[in-house]
């Protein structure tokens, strides 16, 4: 029978004692620290409805749980797992996960502002022809449309899927597992809103299976299960899942749909109308560079503290 030494320590981690209160404690504030932090986002879902600037807190929230995550492992031993993993092999996985998911959502970001900078050209080319029905006027009309229903929708995105996580067996009854899975799983259904909010939507579950190791978590797992019904509330008003959601490209749309009605009754324009129309467009493509902006830094920070992450549990390893 092969046998499995573990690394001799003092931790209650490898003993038959009861789990440490220092852990359960430290637990116990890291799910309420996200508890708080998940009715915040649906305070913004809220406000804010499915935005640039509701993307931008959820990857906050993000950052927030990979620190979190990352503590988890820092301050713990290191058990093995039943298929010959260890400890720290699953943070690695599970940080390149989130990796991965960063430069998604760059490709994303990538994308929308493509657009914005193609409406820029459209608004020069508007501003600078005189009157409605020309082929130029039309032509730009038709580039944008397309370019629009490029930004979202299952068949624009369908080689980009998310992962899906397990819960691996350990060979330790341990305390501090079990929080790591938590933390986890709750930034899965964090990414998966994400996901929905900026490339198709998908189904998403709280798994009540996974908030079942400590009674407090039953607090947690009901906030997250109103997150996603608030969330696929706003879709509601979304019917055809290839259009884009999110606030920022529905006012762009909006503002190029009232120009396309002006350029295409074929007679001359409205200075003033063709004016006012041009500045909504020129807005709305601000607000969208602005709101892309932010949004680009936040995701920026979330891959660096994650790199840095890595580097930190690297470093443990070639110290052990």
């Amino acid at each position: 029978m092969r046998r499995v030494l573990f690394r001799t320590c003092s931790s209650q981690f490898f003993t038959k004692e009861k789990p440490s209160f220092t852990h359960t404690d430290k637990a116990m504030n890291t799910f309420s620290s996200i508890l708080v932090s998940i009715n915040n986002l649906k305070s913004s879902l809220a406000k804010n409805s499915l935005s640039l600037q509701w993307c931008l807190e959820a990857t906050k929230l993000l950052k927030e749980m990979h620190f979190q995550f990352l503590d988890i492992f820092q301050t713990s031993e290191v058990p093995v797992f039943w298929d010959g993993g260890n400890y720290l092999d699953e943070y690695m996985k599970e940080s390149l996960h989130i990796l991965d998911f960063c430069n998604m959502l760059r490709s994303a970001i990538s994308m929308m502002d493509r657009y914005r900078l193609m409406v820029g050209v459209a608004v020069k080319r508007f501003s600078d022809e005189g009157h409605s029905g020309s082929a130029m006027n039309i032509t730009e009309i038709e580039k944008l449309e397309r370019e629009w229903l490029k930004l979202y929708g299952i068949e624009n995105w369908k080689n980009v899927n998310l992962y899906k996580t397990g819960r691996p067996k350990t060979k330790n009854k341990d305390d501090m597992y079990s929080p790591a899975y938590v933390v986890r799983r709750t930034m899965n259904i964090v990414c998966l809103l994400l996901f929905s909010a900026l490339f198709y939507p998908v189904s998403i579950e709280v798994d009540e299976e996974v908030y079942r190791d400590f009674p407090q978590l039953k607090l947690l797992s009901s906030s997250l299960r109103k997150l996603v019904c608030c969330f696929f509330e706003e879709r509601q008003g979304v019917r055809d899942n290839s259009r884009p959601v999110l606030v920022e490209t529905k006012m762009v749309e909006s503002a190029v749909e009232e120009l396309k009605v002006q350029i295409l009754k074929g007679v001359p324009l409205n200075k003033e109308k063709l004016g006012k129309s041009i500045d909504s467009l020129q807005n709305s493509s601000l607000a969208l560079k602005e709101g892309l902006q932010m949004f680009d830094s936040v995701v920026n920070e979330l891959f660096q503290e994650i790199v840095k992450g890595r580097n930190n549990i690297l470093g443990m390893v070639a110290l052990r």
